[in-house]
């Protein structure tokens, strides 16, 4: 059977809708936009970003989420150095932080999530 025939036979999925959030103002977040009610779980790293991004804690988001750069007409492009460098520091601070969380667990979910806050704001903060 060809490559051909066989891609004929693969089911077709109608597309799942992709948000997009802009959080800072050169980036966006391509979320998937049904993640919640799909039961993806929550992406507490790209939650961290954003959420110091914008100074507040976010609604959740969930599932694989991808940034990119926006321009100043709103276009999407290549995500800027210091950026790239905010999400690789909050994601390593959030991957840090749940693993201290299995000894040392935080004493509710709302200490939890401002724990994580601190840190990334502490993370984007650093590096501007």
């Amino acid at each position: 059977m060809t490559p051909q025939h066989t891609a004929k036979r693969l089911p077709l999925r109608p597309p799942q809708p992709v948000d997009q959030g802009v959080y800072h103002r050169r980036a966006v977040l391509h979320i998937h936009g049904n993640g919640l009610n799909l039961g993806f779980p929550q992406n507490l790293a790209a939650w961290a970003l954003a959420s110091a991004w914008r100074g507040m804690p976010l609604y959740p988001l969930a599932g694989p989420i991808v940034i990119t750069g926006r321009t100043a007409s709103g276009e999407v492009t290549a995500l800027d150095d210091d950026l790239v460098q905010h999400a690789l520091a909050v994601t390593q601070t959030v991957r840090e932080t749940l693993g201290e969380w299995r000894t040392r667990p935080p004493g509710s979910n709302e200490a939890a999530l401002n724990e994580l806050l601190a840190y990334a704001a502490r993370d984007v903060t650093d590096r501007r």
